[in-house]
């Protein structure tokens, strides 16, 4: 009934007493000053300053229960389930307090047993089979040895999960008024409940946006978990799962040694489609955060199938698998922001080169064709890009290149974060150097001087930190960045339709230098011959460079005059 404590238990938990309760001391090591304070067992101990006893619904442990302000912890873990309730976790969260919620951290058990339980469905239709010889001790031998492949792969999935949530966070103020958006849309989709979940309603969101905060990671976790399910089902409904596009995919879901031993048994499963679209539902949403799919197909207006294979195509065409990789071996070696601002700069590329696969294409997406078509592109522009950006925004480059360096990149990796801005503009360079048969350093330099005569560049950039009132007002500022792009684009063909041919013509002794070097010439060139009405532009375009206040309207304004001067 008493305890007596040693002097080093009053100091370690700030008690005075000499003698307590049980109860108390348990309480106070609920309380105590630590890094970590982990859950691993049965009951609810947290709750929030405004719920009731009663509320919690676990009566046994009314008597040890505290409040969330009261948790002196830096970081809350929860391997048991609803060891804190939701609403404890957000007003912790909203504290200063690090957390997640319980369907996150303890995710290794139910993804371990949904592995155990596809691959057993895999492997009970070997045994089926005579020719291969299996027999229940031989399939126990082998689930035996896959244990740490099983474990590696659980341990990956949780990773990035955990990793989305970390970059949702780090963009939450920004994204308020989308992850409003996507609650609304996650209620008639999957049925999400703000009283349940203990989100806020859209008064208080409204209020957050003022202030200036953004969801909590609790409230992250919720809306993660309800896109992934939202997503998957759309998938599981679409073509997508059926593509030979998805069987790497289902591969990749397997351990390496029955992707080799049962390839068509692997192709055969059951739960193939299931698989392949709660994987490729789970990697967007970590990767892109869990209003990506429904922001494409609204501003787009794309199916999530679409979205899915703009996606894939871009992830793979890019080479970012290996990108992310390296990103997530400097875990422990550099601090977590550089990592999260390096996720955060690929992230905007793939939203730019997913949007320009969705609207600027042309014609229904093809996954594996249009990857072996745009992948060589890509790494052109990564090795011509010294030869054919120009020399303010190479120093811009090389300025962030060597940022990267003193934060803990390596060198290699500091410069693919670099260029991640540029990248962006690579399936337009890709897409007239095709179809037009321009030579394509000359493509590019082109199209990156126009940028850079018109101020493009950084016109978009400020583009994207105006302040719009609405989703519509939103969408309405995307669309007008999205069309400076097109300017650039259209203006491209253009100069090299009216005198780009006579460069692609000339002397092949001479195509080197004018490849590498001379492209700024016909830039120049179209300009002082042609390009009357561009040099009219130069006083508009310089007012706005230099305008303390630019606004839509101006925008607006800049994208006319550069569609007229194309012809758009």
């Amino acid at each position: 009934k008493s305890l007596k404590l040693t002097p080093e238990i009053k100091a370690r938990f700030d008690i005075e007493e000499d003698n307590v309760s049980p109860n108390k001391l348990i309480r106070a090591i609920l309380k105590a000053r630590t890094d970590l304070l982990w859950f691993g067992g049965i009951g609810t101990y947290i709750k929030a300053t405004d719920e009731r006893q009663a509320e919690v619904g676990d009566k046994g442990n009314d008597h040890l229960r505290i409040n969330a302000t009261e948790i002196r912890a830096k970081v809350l873990g929860e391997g048991a389930n609803l060891a804190i309730t939701q609403k404890a976790r957000i007003e912790y969260a909203q504290n200063g307090g690090l957390l997640n919620a319980d369907y996150i951290d303890n995710a290794g058990g139910v993804a371990s047993s949904d592995d155990e339980v596809n691959i057993k469905i895999l492997l009970g239709e070997v045994m089926r089979k005579s020719k291969h010889k299996m027999d229940v001790k031989a399939r126990n031998k082998l689930l035996e040895s896959m244990t740490e492949d099983v474990s590696q792969h659980v341990l990956h999935g949780c990773y990035q999960q955990a990793q989305g949530i970390s970059l949702m966070e780090f963009h939450a103020a920004d994204d308020i008024a989308g992850h409003g958006q996507l609650i609304h849309y996650l209620k008639k989709r999957v049925n999400l409940s703000r009283t349940l979940e203990s989100l806020p309603t859209q008064e208080e969101i409204d209020h957050r946006g003022r202030i200036g905060k953004g969801l909590t990671r609790p409230e992250l976790s919720a809306l993660q978990s309800y896109a992934k399910i939202s997503y998957t089902a759309d998938l599981l409904n679409s073509d997508i799962v059926e593509t030979k596009a998805m069987e790497e995919r289902l591969l990749r879901y397997f351990p390496k040694k029955l992707g080799k031993a049962y390839l068509k048994e692997i192709l055969d499963h059951r739960l193939k489609n299931e698989i392949i679209a709660t994987t490729l539902a789970n990697g967007i949403v970590n990767r892109m955060g869990p209003d990506f799919i429904r922001d494409r197909m609204n501003s787009c207006g794309a199916s999530c199938e679409e979205v899915a294979k703009a996606y894939i195509i871009v992830r793979e065409a890019f080479g970012l698998r290996d990108i992310w990789s390296k990103i997530e071996s400097l875990d422990g070696k550099v601090p977590a922001m550089v990592q999260l601002n390096a996720l955060s700069e690929t992230s905007r590329m793939i939203e730019r080169a997913v949007t320009w696969f969705l609207t600027r294409f042309g014609r229904k997406l093809e996954i594996n064709r249009d990857i072996a078509r745009f992948k060589d592109g890509i790494e052109a522009v990564k090795q011509h890009m010294s030869n054919v950006v120009p020399q303010e925004l190479l120093n811009k480059i090389n300025q962030l290149t060597e940022s990267g360096i003193e934060n803990g990149l390596p060198k290699k990796l500091a410069h693919d974060i670099s260029i991640m801005p540029i990248l962006g503009s690579a399936c337009d360079i890709i897409r007239i150097s095709m179809d037009y048969k321009f030579e394509f350093p000359i493509t590019a330099r082109v199209y990156f001087e126009i940028g850079d005569y018109f101020h493009l560049d950084w016109m978009r950039q400020k583009a994207r930190h105006l302040p719009t009132e609405g989703e519509w007002s939103g969408q309405a500022l995307e669309g007008l960045i999205d069309q400076l792009y097109t300017c650039q684009a259209g203006l491209t063909v253009r100069i090299l339709k009216d005198i780009g041919k006579d460069i692609q013509q000339g002397p092949k002794k001479n195509k080197k230098d004018i490849g590498c070097l001379g492209c700024n010439s016909v830039l120049e060139a179209w300009i002082n011959d042609r390009g009357a009405q561009a040099k009219l532009l130069e006083p508009l375009f310089n007012e706005i460079r230099h305008s303390a206040n630019m606004d839509m309207a101006m925008l607006i304004i800049a994208e006319q005059r550069l569609r007229n001067l194309y012809g758009g």
